[in-house]
């Protein structure tokens, strides 16, 4: 509830600062549609810091670090400035290990995959184009920056597998589940040419999930961070 009070105060906030209710009018229109990449560092701290991946490779332990994330978006405008947006990205990482014990050799390898879908509020900072002497056309601006807040829904699958020589106890599992966070978000954008434009665009995230945990005798639920700075760049076209 905490989330969608701050949300909701965020969406407030922003429209009182910049929307004049006396002049403010609808222009509800798909505004541009992107593809891009960004690099996401999630904490994940119980699979880094307290999980079995601590005794992977002769103890000196397994990291899931972050990785690349391709992304997509779409913007739709509601008022000057003023707009909401989807976006979805695809982000997933591996470690693997050879462990022996006992004489028994094994095998595993842990792949978590993340699946982070947002709606985006956002306000972008527009500029009049301001024409130069002598000049046909007003020039364009060299950025043009933006703030938001977006709401998350993080979708999470983790595939493990582990691989026996010389005994049993061979595995090959794999659990899913989902959970909300928040986005915090700035951002600045250039124009290419005509309708293509550049972005930067960097997000805080804000969010968990819970994990089952298993061992051959007992089962526990473990809170994973999922807070962590994402950067990237992505080409927009604009259509309004």
């Amino acid at each position: 509830m905490k989330k969608r009070y701050l949300f909701l105060s965020f969406s407030a906030f922003v429209a009182g600062l910049f929307i004049k209710p006396s002049t403010a009018q609808a222009q509800v229109n798909l505004k541009s549609i992107s593809v891009g990449a960004s690099y996401w560092g999630p904490s994940l701290d119980y699979w880094n810091e307290r999980s079995f991946l601590t005794a992977y490779n002769n103890d000196q332990g397994a990291k899931l670090n972050g990785s690349i994330m391709p992304t997509a978006a779409l913007e739709i405008g509601l008022v000057k400035g003023l707009s909401v947006g989807g976006r979805v990205g695809f982000w997933s990482k591996s470690v693997s290990s050879s462990l022996s014990s006992g004489g028994i050799n094994r095998t595993e390898k842990l792949t978590l995959s993340i699946i982070p879908v947002s709606l985006d509020l956002k306000y972008t900072f527009e500029k009049a184009a301001v024409a130069k002497e002598g000049e046909e056309a007003p020039k364009a601006p060299f950025l043009t920056p933006y703030i938001g807040v977006s709401v998350a829904r993080y979708f999470v699958n983790n595939k493990f597998n582990r691989q026996v020589t010389g005994g049993t106890g061979s595995v090959d599992e794999t659990q899913a589940g989902n959970n909300y966070g928040i986005q915090l978000l700035v951002g600045a954008e250039r124009q290419l040419v005509k309708k293509l434009y550049v972005a930067v665009d960097v997000r805080y995230h804000l969010g968990s999930y819970n994990q089952v945990a298993r061992t051959e005798t007992t089962s526990t639920t473990e809170k994973v961070s999922l807070n962590g700075v994402e950067a990237g760049l992505s080409l927009r076209l604009k259509l309004k």
